[in-house]
């Protein structure tokens, strides 16, 4: 019992000297990362004029606006409703995009809905993502839902 005894101490002693150096070198072999920050780009963001045109029943409607290059048709929504009392919207954003539930308490239905248009583009579900550009105007049409031509 007590050769036993020698024996499973000096296994344990062994044991932990090997884990020791084990950890040790596990730990000097992961590097640490520093962020580097020499190739960052410094994004300039430069004012736009932009306006919003808004058809729909019992509404047309232009609104300009100034705002930056990196806001987009999404922030334009907002800061039109923020300073015109004239002008309401709700959207409801999905993981593939958003659309826009009212405008002026006026609802999409399974025929009619609002879309964005940017140009001649469909930019409905991209609202969020859309930068916008200097001297555009957007567009706010109440069309037929499976109309697939563009605005006028």
């Amino acid at each position: 019992m007590h050769k036993l005894r020698k024996v499973l101490v000096t296994g344990y002693v062994i044991f932990l000297i090997l884990s020791f150096f084990y950890v040790r070198s596990v730990l000097e072999g992961v590097p640490v990362s520093v962020e580097d920050t020499s190739n960052t780009k410094n994004i300039e963001y430069k004012p736009v004029k932009v306006s919003l045109t808004v058809k729909g029943p019992s509404i047309n409607k232009t609104y300009s606006q100034k705002l930056n290059s990196n806001d987009s048709i999404s922030d334009l929504l907002l800061v039109v409703k923020e300073e015109n009392t004239d002008f309401t919207f709700d959207k409801i954003s999905y993981s593939y995009g958003s659309e826009l539930e009212h405008v002026n308490n006026i609802k999409n239905t399974p025929d009619m809905k609002w879309k964005i248009y940017d140009g001649t583009e469909d930019v409905t579900l991209q609202i969020d993502s859309t930068k916008l550009k200097d001297g555009k105007n957007y567009t706010l049409i109440y069309e037929n839902s499976i109309q697939t031509s563009t605005p006028q």
